[in-house]
């Protein structure tokens, strides 16, 4: 039928069922900014490395404590965010841990020591740890099986996006106002996104800007009630005793620390090694992220296309996992590129081919995980296998560069890492993450 001849009805129905047409689009770009300021405040510290370690006469070792300290919190905090995501929401953790994070990015601003950085950093860390396991919630609340990968995508097109737009961003700020003014400017941005959630997000089933044709539509796809569940007892511990979930904590963790070896360090890299200028060095860290944006969007997409909603169930997400993972290991190739213009398009490629992993990883594990009250907390333990890795980025690559004076052996072990998470993703991941929801088991 020509769209002319359409009924209002009908055409509220077909915007309903498109995810870029229809009203959910703006919980997808909600999604989208807490993972952009989140990463805008990662992003920060490494950009402003140089000149931080100039005022305080810090060394690589000290500063690689610092990128890693953030992971410290992150880390412990990512199980307890999972768990009360499942219990409390998404509407509330996200309000309460972006406000958290903001104040300590602002306060990082005004440290004076060492330790008071340090205790900045630990408080981000409290604070983001929430943004994954919450931002997985939402998805699996507000967008179809249909919807899941390309929704997935744009909430995870934030964490590059992030770093695209902020390292020239900061680098600005801080030939402009200084580093320290810098970390205050961008710190205060949490506060507006905290003000637009709650106004604006609501469970489908209660929220009152959503039209009925879509609220119907939303209702009929996914997992999502009036009043949600509680996650069965036990939650932690029967996810914890499946080989699926160790199999994605675990290539979470290996894809992870290539993607923060480019956060923490590309900038420092590119000056110390490639002898850059801090500007130039902030647009060679921008333009692949970028890049990262544009691909993932579209291989999410492409995800959600090529599964049936059964397939997906069953993980078939998987398949393409592992192309891209295998893609990413070209990062060993780093060290042999003398040309900027092919060492920009190599880092382009093995960013844009982790950001997609990573983004269909956490798609796999929400596919995978059939109670849709235990995704938090599955989301959770995936990200602990992430930040447990990524924690020792810092460092390691720190060391490795005081010891060599290079950063070559960096890039060969996130190259190895990468060819192990294709494995360990092949041969562990292959059953869903299924169980008895009616039984009532203690609790863990």
């Amino acid at each position: 039928m020509n769209s002319a001849m359409q009924s209002p009805k009908e055409d509220a129905t077909y915007a309903a069922g498109s995810l870029w047409s229809g009203k959910r689009f703006y919980i997808a770009v909600l999604l989208f900014f807490n993972m952009f300021i989140n990463f805008m405040h990662r992003i920060n510290l490494s950009v402003a490395a140089p000149a931080i370690a100039k005022t305080f006469h810090w060394n690589a070792g000290q500063m690689g404590l610092l990128f890693s300290s953030y992971q410290w919190t992150y880390c412990l905090f990512l199980l307890l965010w999972g768990s009360l995501t499942d219990r409390f929401g998404p509407r509330m953790i996200s309000s309460v841990s972006v406000f958290l994070w903001s104040i300590a990015g602002m306060l990082t601003g005004v440290a004076t020591s060492f330790g008071g950085m340090l205790t900045t950093r630990l408080a981000l860390g409290v604070g983001e740890a929430a943004s994954f396991p919450a931002s997985a919630k939402v998805v699996r609340q507000w967008f179809p099986p249909s919807e899941r990968g390309l929704a997935t995508s744009i909430f995870g097109a934030g964490t590059f996006a992030g770093p695209a737009f902020s390292a020239p961003l900061v680098a600005w700020l801080l030939l402009r106002v200084g580093w320290r003014e810098s970390f205050m400017m961008t710190g205060s941005v949490g506060f507006v996104w905290v003000l637009l959630w709650l106004i604006f997000f609501r469970n489908p089933a209660e929220c009152s800007w959503l039209p009925e044709e879509e609220r119907a539509y939303i209702l009929a796809q996914t997992d999502s009630h009036a009043r949600p569940a509680p996650a069965p007892r036990g939650t932690l511990r029967r996810l914890m005793g499946r080989s699926t979930m160790w199999g994605l904590f675990l290539t979470q963790g290996c894809c992870a620390y290539t993607m923060l070896l480019f956060l923490f360090w590309l900038p420092s890299y590119l000056v110390q090694s490639r002898h850059m200028s801090l500007v130039k060095a902030s647009w060679f860290t921008s333009i692949p992220y970028v890049v990262a944006v544009a691909s993932g969007l579209l291989i999410g997409r492409f995800s959600d296309k090529l599964l049936t909603d059964e397939s997906v169930k069953q993980g078939g997400r998987r398949t393409l996992l592992i192309v891209f993972i295998l893609l990413s290991s070209a990062v060993v190739l780093t060290n042999m590129v003398a040309n900027e213009a092919l060492l920009l398009v190599l880092i382009s490629v093995s960013l844009s081919c982790i950001a997609s992993a990573l983004s269909l990883n956490i798609t796999l594990t929400n596919d995978l995980t059939w109670n849709p009250e235990m995704v938090g907390t599955a989301i959770g333990i995936l990200m602990l296998g992430g930040n447990l890795f990524g924690s020792l980025v810092p460092v390691v690559t720190g060391y490795i560069v005081k010891w060599t004076g290079s950063f070559d052996l960096a890039f060969y072990v996130s190259g190895f890492l990468l060819l192990v998470a294709a494995v360990i993703c092949f041969t562990m991941t292959r059953a869903p993450l299924s169980f008895d929801v009616t039984t009532v088991e203690p609790a863990s």
